[in-house]
């Protein structure tokens, strides 16, 4: 499997910087930059998912494979589904001949389903 990691500060950090990121990703989709936007909505995503990892586990794998980490978690499908939906924004949207090219359209859906994910993780987290 991956490398798995002790986490240095609690799941609560992960999750509020989460939800940062996903802020960021909004703000950034408003400022009419789809690339960054999508980037920051994987990452919002990814660390949501790590959290609740963390909290059932005390470890987080250290991959950026949501789908990965959403089983994991036993997270139910419609969020598998959205995890495998935004886990491409994390090369795609760094790596400019990877993925081809992020709309304003396809960022609008990784930012909402990085949205739907993070509400998941909360709801589970409490």
């Amino acid at each position: 499997m991956s490398r798995s990691r002790f986490a240095r500060s609690g799941p609560e950090e992960w999750l509020f910087r989460s939800r940062r990121n996903l802020r960021a990703a909004e703000a950034l989709l408003d400022s009419r930059f789809p690339h960054e936007a999508a980037f920051h909505a994987q990452q919002a995503a990814e660390m949501a998912l790590k959290a609740y990892q963390m909290l059932l586990t005390g470890r987080y794998f250290h991959i950026h494979d949501l789908t990965m980490l959403a089983r994991e978690v036993a997270a139910p499908p419609r969020i598998l589904k959205m995890a495998a939906a935004v886990t491409p924004a994390y090369v795609g949207a760094r790596y400019p001949d990877v993925g081809g090219d992020i709309t304003r359209k396809s960022a609008e859906s990784t930012v909402e389903a990085a949205r739907r994910i993070v509400r998941w993780v909360r709801r589970q987290m409490g």
